[in-house]
């Protein structure tokens, strides 16, 4: 016990003296968490190992991001998103996951391990993304609500997509006799079914929940329950073979439209972003095995970091051009969805510990999240300056 409790002091003090650095060279600081681990863990340091406890808690933090992203999101907003930041997203899905797959061809030859790294390309972490249009003051534009909206529904889409991928992954290699059409049917029924009871339950739970709250004298019992609710709803996603970060997100969307929502945010994120989250960075740095960096790793990481770059910028910029929008309004929003961020982490940490990829892919992941965070600001910067929108007016 002294073991881990002395593992915890450690990440959370490197993380956050990381997130502090990084912060200050403009840069997220997740970026920093996650060099933290890599420097705490076996490949630097060897001061933290990543054993069941770290586990359990890199667990809970990933759950508990996820619920705050969900109580984050703007309900309303989302419905506004509208036609043109689906299609953008759609966009920005499509082309990366389809070369994503085919290109991990060039590298292994197991389909399920080879679509998961197309899943894995397939996300946009907006919160890079969204502090660089704040600074340019573009948050505002055409571009920059399409890019905010479009990055909303990328997350839902991108989290539908990692559930079916993982419950097929799953079911097709239980190697049993009945492993076949029927059992894939099943997983989709019920995928379906909670989708359904999902979009229900945001739509019509908020009002009840309210009434119920305004009943609670005390906050703090409001917010237990929320945890409990997250927790919970996580294990029913797990139960019916989707991934339980989808769950979670679904909890967050139907508390984020109450009239406490303020309230849940903040002590949310106090819980998350204070203690959790930062555990559960740190075990991804701490995971990476950089001992296992060469030529290969190279060629994957360069590989997927050229589709991670080409799949938005064509993905994205391409579905706003068909929408009528300009060449220069299609390069920002192009470059405002290539962050990968936490998104991708968070992918790609669940299909190493279900098995489905190695730490081949997992290892390149890192090192692209890291590229694509450092390139997006300089790419939106470049993309918003008056002289590239003249040349493409």
């Amino acid at each position: 016990m002294e073991k881990t409790l002395l593992s915890i002091v450690l990440i959370l003090l490197f993380t956050k003296i990381g997130g502090m650095i990084s912060k200050k060279l403009k840069m997220p600081e997740v970026l920093g968490a996650l060099i933290a681990g890599v420097i705490l863990g076996p490949v630097v340091l060897n001061a933290v190992h990543y054993d069941k406890n770290i586990k359990l808690l890199s667990d809970l933090g990933v759950i508990m991001l996820m619920f705050l992203a969900g109580i984050e999101t703007n309900v309303k907003e989302f419905k506004k998103a509208g036609f043109s930041s689906f299609m953008i997203a759609l966009g920005g899905i499509m082309l990366p996951l389809i070369f994503g797959t085919l290109s991990a061809y060039l590298f292994f030859n197991n389909f399920w391990e080879n679509l998961f790294v197309g899943v894995i390309l397939t996300a946009t972490s907006v919160s890079i993304t969204a502090e660089t249009l704040k600074e340019l003051g573009k948050l505002n534009t055409r571009s920059g609500i399409n890019i905010l909206g479009a990055a909303v529904i990328d997350d839902v889409l991108g989290l539908m997509l990692i559930s079916i991928v993982l419950a097929m992954a799953q079911t097709s290699g239980t190697g049993s006799a009945d492993s076949g059409v029927i059992p894939l049917l099943i997983v989709f029924i019920k995928i379906i079914i909670f989708c359904i009871g999902s979009i229900i339950a945001v739509a019509y739970l908020p009002k009840y929940i309210d009434k119920l709250a305004t009943n609670m004298r005390q906050e703090g019992v409001l917010l237990t329950f929320a945890i409990a609710a997250a927790l919970l709803v996580a294990y029913l996603a797990e139960l019916v073979g989707i991934a339980g970060i989808t769950g979670a997100y679904v909890c967050g969307l139907i508390l984020s439209s109450l009239d406490s929502k303020e309230y849940l945010e903040r002590n949310v994120k106090a819980i998350s972003s204070g203690f959790l989250s930062l555990i559960f960075f740190a075990s991804v740095g701490i995971e990476a095995n950089l001992k296992g960096l060469n030529s290969e790793v190279a060629l994957i990481t360069l590989a997927m970091f050229i589709i991670a770059v080409l799949g938005k910028m064509i993905g994205c910029g391409g579905a706003a051009r068909a929408l009528k929008m300009t060449k220069a309004e299609a390069v920002q929003i192009g470059a405002g969805m290539i962050s990968r961020g936490e998104v991708a982490i968070i992918t790609a940490n669940i299909g190493l510990q279900k098995g489905i990829i190695s730490e081949e892919i997992f290892l390149p992941t890192l090192i692209v999240v890291i590229l694509t965070t450092i390139i997006t600001p300089i790419l939106l910067k470049v993309s918003f300056s008056h002289r590239l929108e003249k040349k493409t007016a």
